[in-house]
């Protein structure tokens, strides 16, 4: 019997659960700008009387053309045409003539409520719109209002204008947002944040269904390779010192997978609308954490094993551990150049020193083949190399900056201690696993050395404790942090300063305390 639907699109409180995502995207694409426009509610026949003092409209087919418009809520349209002159003041006039002819217009210190006066003068090339208080419009619809029928009236074509402006108003009114721009933007911005959230989701589904594919790989290599592991890590010999860190990070394995094992039984096998599920995609991320370093372990046991008693694959393994030393020795390589370029100090020991242990790493690997050096004895020099070149590398980088010769060298020491400060294991900055130095490439994965760094799984097991800008035995930190550090502070100077302006603008007054809402301009 075929399994239902809803089971196979992953349950009804998923399938919930992306419905209601999905109607929050809806609602930002569509109602949103909806909402912005608002289209709906204009069912408002208006009250229309005409004021025709210039005498330049025909006073009862206006009034009935513009009784056709509608309306959000109840108005009161009037149309005042008036001869001011253009320097006189058409806010105050058509005041004046409300005051004198039309005090129902006015409640007080404002225009009535659900009033509406568009004016003009011909003269004065005035265009002027007055609202009620229960009705009014900020400043830049206002200006909207008054531009749309500008064009009009500078053909001389008044009944035209006046029939502009009324619709204009007609369709801005009520709005929630009255102003196109500012429609367009909430408009836009709700759009947006849909098509991001729509986005967010695919792509968190897709990176959820990666990681657990990845996750899931490591767990099976892991899984496939536990008996093994075990046998290779009885091998390791507890009496070395680098064996038993080795060993105290197995005994953290041990831990972990048996935590990896619950996790996965928790994560399930997701279907459908499971993916979309909030906190998916974290809970793959750190399946796939997990199960890559103890994957990683995996291999550094391995490695431990084959190194220490010269087993098959031990070249392969030395080569890995080499890694992280050649690393630091290329960043102490070209700290060198960049500190003899910005402060032309004598470098040539450091080089010096950097190529001699180049090739010290390059015969301890012949030592090793003919049994004239031993696993443990390598290690313990790889130990001594990484913290001899940490120092070195810190003490170039002081001499360089002590021999700055500008106003700023005071501040570039105190920038680059900052730096110095902040540069340790728990930093986030880990090897590259790439180094390249006197023409020779190589790769090599941190996270599977013997020796610990920033990449080392399991490393807080192992009893390594890091100490500070120097170095501790068994363990390595990346001195490309300190390399940078440098260079930030070599070219440090000053940040500049600079200012600004700012303005405002006011609003309409018609004089004598009035306070109602409008604004005219010219056309």
């Amino acid at each position: 019997m075929p399994e239902p639907f809803i089971v196979r699109a992953g349950g009804s409180r998923a399938v919930i659960s992306l419905i209601a995502k999905l109607a929050l995207v809806l609602a930002l694409i569509i109602v949103v700008p909806l909402l912005a426009f608002w289209p709906f509610g204009r069912t408002h026949a208006p009250e229309v009387t005409v004021h025709d003092e210039a005498d330049i409209v025909q006073d009862e087919a206006t009034a009935r053309d513009l009784s056709t418009l509608r309306f959000r809520e109840d108005i009161h349209l009037a149309v005042v045409t008036l001869d001011v002159g253009y320097n006189d003041n058409f806010n105050a006039a058509v005041l004046e003539y409300a005051r004198a002819h039309e005090p129902g217009w006015l409640d007080g210190n404002y225009w009535a409520d659900g009033m509406l006066i568009l004016a003009v003068s011909p003269r004065g090339r005035w265009v002027g719109c007055y609202f009620g208080e229960n009705v009014k419009v900020d400043l830049a619809v206002q200006q909207n209002i008054q531009d749309a029928a500008k064009s009009s009236f500078q053909a001389s074509s008044w009944d035209l204008g006046i029939q502009q402006m009324a619709a204009r108003a007609a369709t801005v009114m009520g709005r929630p947002i009255g102003s196109e721009l500012d429609a367009l933007l909430v408009s836009g911005l709700g759009m947006g944040g849909g098509l991001i959230l729509l986005g967010w989701m695919l792509w968190a589904r897709s990176r959820a269904r990666t990681f657990f594919g990845q996750a899931r790989r490591h767990y099976t290599q892991v899984t496939d390779d536990y008996e093994g592991t075990e046998l290779k890590a009885g091998l390791i010999p507890l009496s070395d010192a680098h064996g038993a860190q080795v060993l105290a990070r197995f005994a953290w394995f041990e831990d972990r997978y048996g935590e990896l094992t619950r996790n996965f039984h928790e994560f399930g096998e997701p279907r459908g609308a499971q993916w979309f599920e909030t906190g998916r995609r974290s809970k793959a991320k750190k399946l796939l954490d997990l199960a890559g370093e103890l994957d990683s372990l995996d291999d550094a046991i391995s490695n431990a094993a084959a190194l220490l008693t010269l087993s098959e694959g031990w070249q392969d393994a030395w080569r890995n551990e080499q890694g992280p030393v050649q690393e630091d020795l290329a960043s102490l390589q070209k700290l060198c150049s960049e500190t003899a370029a910005n402060s032309r100090i004598d470098v040539d020991r450091d080089r010096s020193w950097t190529r001699e242990r180049s090739n010290r790493l390059a015969k301890m690997t012949n030592e090793l083949a003919r049994g004239a050096l031993t696993p443990s004895a390598a290690l313990d020099e790889l130990d001594s190399t990484s913290q001899e070149v940490r120092s070195r590398a810190d003490a170039l980088a002081q001499r360089a900056l002590e021999a700055d010769s500008s106003s700023h060298r005071e501040q570039r020491m105190h920038q680059y201690q900052d730096s110095r400060r902040d540069w340790d294991w728990e930093s986030g900055v880990g090897y590259s696993g790439s180094w390249s130095m006197g023409g020779h490439h190589a790769s090599y994965n941190p996270a599977s050395t013997i020796r610990i760094n920033p990449a080392s799984p399991g490393a807080q097991a192992s009893g390594v404790r890091w100490s500070g800008a120097g170095s501790s035995s068994q363990f390595s930190s990346p001195i490309s942090g300190l390399v940078t550090g440098y260079s930030s502070a070599a070219t440090w100077t000053p940040p500049s300063s600079s200012g600004g302006s700012s303005g405002s603008f006011g609003g309409y007054s018609g004089g004598g305390g009035f306070s109602g809402a409008g604004s005219s301009s010219h056309f």
